[in-house]
């Protein structure tokens, strides 16, 4: 990874499913077009695993999350982020105005008690927002 790559960072309580999605799909489409921006994802409150129903929702879009893992967010880190992404769960106050100004919030359903059927409809949430973040940079 080059020292002028940009990260961005999404955070969800657990890092077991929106999160996850959200940095496969961005680092997916990032690289495809050539972008100078790497995503990483973290939970406040890790879960042990991924959501086993991420995974398969996952895999039929031919992204393969078997090895990922739930990492705990560490606040000091958050300023080596150019864009952060929360799924309501980084409480912004925690942060001076300048981090709070970079944080944008993803209302997007927990997915960690749900079908897979609505799972697959979360998914593709995610996967659009971040077709649209992408194309914002």
């Amino acid at each position: 990874m080059g020292n002028n790559m940009k990260k961005i960072l999404f955070v969800c309580a657990e890092n077991a499913g929106r999160s996850q999605m959200a940095e496969a799909f961005f680092n997916r489409y990032a690289q495809e077009k050539g972008l100078n921006w790497i995503a990483e994802s973290y939970g406040t409150i890790p879960a042990k695993e991924v959501n086993p129903r991420i995974i398969e929702a996952m895999r039929e879009k031919g992204i393969d999350l078997i090895s990922a893992k739930p990492r705990r967010f560490v606040p000091e880190k958050i300023r080596e982020y150019e864009r952060v992404v929360s799924f309501g769960c980084l409480v912004k106050t925690a942060f001076n105005p300048d981090v709070q100004k970079r944080i944008e919030e993803w209302h997007i359903d927990d997915p960690s008690d749900k079908s897979l059927e609505e799972i697959k409809k979360i998914r593709d949430d995610v996967e659009n927002k971040v077709v649209n973040l992408i194309k914002s940079l």
